[in-house]
């Protein structure tokens, strides 16, 4: 019920025959449609969505939020990684053959033989700061340096292998993080198991746990399901169920 707040004349009419309390209720009909409207649209702003449950650039996997394909989980959240980049998991790094001359900066083209193919039989390393030729493959391999450390760190995406005697700095792994739809689309790189139903996304696979034999920073996961060991990000292997 509205209170009568009108004063003791409202029984006045005008020649049309309308009172003050009539023109006050005509202006109050659309105040009050309006004020409707404002709560309907609020209420409608809260209304759950199952089809958007996850944030901005996630994917909803087995009822878990997860990062999409080549996106970081980063304290902002996950976030794609740029041109030339890969995500490892928690961080976005350059893949091989580019460098980020500064922390923040794109990945360009490697200007330094950091990373440069070698072959210890045939085709040395001939640069005097990366002079090491680190075998990947029978005798071929990339040139880089050994006897880094936290005070001595690696060049762009590189990391620095503690596991090795003498440390070394690392190249990611070529091919990892790369999208795929079966084995075939990673059979030339380095991540030959392609994860084809959820991430569809290649992986590095035969590693071992102790010595960890991943990329610094990755985690070595058993999944028994598949009768595999995987190189995952950090968290990755409890996510997948797996033990390490």
């Amino acid at each position: 019920m509205m209170l009568n707040l009108l004063p003791p004349f409202a029984p006045w009419r005008n020649a049309l025959g309308f009172s003050l309390e009539d023109r006050v209720m005509k202006f109050m009909k659309p105040v009050r449609f309006s004020f409707f409207a404002i709560c309907l649209g609020a209420f409608a702003s809260c209304v759950y969505d199952p089809n958007a449950r996850c944030g901005e650039n996630q994917q909803l996997i087995d009822d878990a939020c997860l990062c999409v394909n080549n996106a970081a989980l980063t304290s902002l959240g996950c976030v794609p990684c740029g041109e030339n980049e890969m995500s490892t998991g928690s961080e976005c790094t350059c893949v091989s053959g580019y460098e980020r001359l500064t922390a923040g900066a794109a990945c360009t083209a490697l200007t330094s033989k950091l990373g440069v193919a070698c072959d210890t039989g045939n085709a040395p390393c001939t640069d005097p700061q990366y002079s090491v030729c680190h075998v990947v493959n029978g005798t071929s391999g990339y040139c880089t340096e050994q006897g880094c450390s936290d005070a001595n760190p690696c060049s762009g995406s590189y990391a620095c292998d503690t596991t090795a005697t003498p440390s070394f700095c690392r190249r990611p792994p070529v091919g990892a993080g790369n999208a795929c739809a079966s084995d075939a689309d990673c059979a030339t790189t380095e991540a030959t198991f392609c994860e084809p139903f959820q991430t569809h996304t290649c992986f590095v696979q035969g590693c071992t746990a102790a010595p960890n034999s991943c990329f610094p920073g990755q985690e070595c996961c058993t999944i028994a399901p598949l009768k595999k060991s995987l190189c995952l990000p950090p968290g990755g292997c409890a996510q997948a169920k797996g033990t390490q």
